[in-house]
């Protein structure tokens, strides 16, 4: 079986996706913590672009590795494996970068783990889903009582925007949202035998607040973009974050506008209870309780925190892009590229030799001279760049490289005047063949 581009750059994004998801996810524990003081909005923002990053990142890298790979596979022996390429982002993009040979096998098994976590992931969103949906469907409207539709008059008023539907059904222990266009809030079948007034006030604020913010919708685009990284145990805990944060949004929505501080402590309380022996949930249904963090949502409802002036919140947000954009950059630095063969990439199975061993040295028939910059002739800079090549069978330079750089502009010209050289091919028991040079280009100021 032949390995294609394609191939190679999933397995790249897979490589990268393993330190770069935890390295985003400490700029995003790090952003979290300073916008701490301006509350959980702030918080929820620094989460979800956390997680955008982590699937999107890897993807970037990868293709600016697969090109970095792409430079150096000519190097690589014909059936010799794939290579891993490793570089450092610097100045001077031409300097080469490192390879390690890993052999197919470990390519191919790399990338049928990640392809086989991918549809793991990718099978069990969809099906949470068409669970949800088929929840819905099986769920039947729901009549209130008098009192209890003043209850739900009062929400509506104090949360405008999409009118959801009242649903009931026996297969959930709690209440939930549903829905992205048509959204529907459905209620224990037996809730109005066990809720208070209070209760049902402070289950139905919560759950509306999420429809005003179309939460349902956002968490399903969230979840599609971590389908990709679902397999790193980091990338689990950034989900859990943006749960933990979406549901402390809600909770001072309630509190903001209908509720009373300790009432609604209290009616989550007692809710919670009424729940812990029963947790049948639908995936992808929003819950009162999903994030698992009650004890810390009625500790942070406790804490009045004045509203930081505009300037902190501009100085806060500042930090956190800082540290989001460090993650970004730090995530990029070293990009990790995978190329096939060259065989696979040529069209030609030509191994590169190395001199000795009955290999005689090619001999060099045309050299022209580099050029000064002018930079570096006022600052009278000299010394030695040593560039890398490839003499082909046919005496002509290929894959010329920098391996190591002088500045000031004369590694550029090492280059373009080693593409010139002509030589008098290698030989191998009669018969010429390419080998693998570093030429030391010499630079003096007379």
């Amino acid at each position: 079986m032949t390995m294609n581009s394609a191939v190679c750059f999933v397995v790249s994004y897979a490589i990268n996706a393993v330190w770069q998801v935890p390295l985003l996810a400490a700029a995003g524990f790090a952003a979290g913590r300073v916008l701490r003081r301006w509350g959980p909005q702030a918080q929820h923002v620094a989460w979800v672009t956390t997680l955008l990053l982590s699937s999107i990142t890897p993807a970037l890298t990868a293709l600016r590795g697969s090109v970095l790979a792409a430079i150096s596979r000519a190097r690589i022996p014909a059936g010799g494996g794939a290579s891993v390429v490793i570089t450092a982002a610097g100045p001077d993009f031409a300097v080469r970068a490192g390879t390690v040979l890993l052999p197919p096998a470990a390519i191919w098994t790399i990338f049928g783990l990640f392809v086989f976590a991918l549809a793991w992931f990718a099978a069990r969103f969809l099906l949470s889903i068409a669970a949800t949906q088929r929840l819905v469907r099986e769920s039947f409207p729901l009549a209130l009582a008098d009192g209890d539709a003043v209850i739900w008059e009062r929400v509506r008023r104090a949360f405008p925007g999409p009118n959801p539907r009242l649903l009931s059904s026996i297969a959930v222990p709690g209440i939930m949202t549903s829905g992205a266009r048509s959204p529907s809030i459905i209620l224990p079948a037996d809730f109005a035998g066990r809720w208070t007034g209070e209760d049902l006030l402070s289950g139905l604020a919560h759950e509306v607040a999420h429809v005003q913010r179309r939460d349902y919708a956002k968490n399903l685009l969230y979840e599609a973009a971590r389908v990709l990284t679902a397999f790193h145990p980091v990338s689990w805990m950034v989900r859990a974050q943006v749960a933990r944060t979406r549901e402390m949004i809600c909770d001072a929505m309630v509190i903001d506008r209908v509720a009373d501080r300790k009432q609604y402590r209290q009616s989550l309380l007692r809710m919670a209870g009424r729940m812990a022996m029963d947790r049948r949930v639908a995936f992808q249904a929003m819950g009162l309780f999903d994030a698992n963090i009650l004890e810390e949502r009625i500790m942070m409802m406790k804490l009045k925190r004045k509203a930081p002036s505009l300037r902190v919140r501009a100085m806060l947000m500042g930090c956190a892009v800082l540290l989001l954009l460090g993650g970004v950059i730090g995530g990029t630095a070293f990009a990790i590229g995978v190329a096939a063969p060259a065989s696979v990439h040529t069209g030609r199975a030509e191994e590169v030799y190395k001199l000795g061993d009955g290999v005689t040295a090619p001999v060099l028939t045309y050299a022209p001279d580099p050029e000064y910059t002018n930079r570096a002739r006022k600052a009278h800079y000299q010394g030695i760049c040593v560039v890398g090549l490839i003499v082909g069978s046919d005496g002509r330079p290929k894959d010329v490289h920098v391996v190591r750089a002088l500045g000031m502009g004369l590694d550029q010209n090492a280059v373009r005047a080693v593409k010139q050289y002509r030589f008098k091919p290698a030989s191998f028991e009669g018969k010429p063949v390419p080998v693998e040079l570093n030429i030391q280009v010499n630079f003096r100021v007379y």
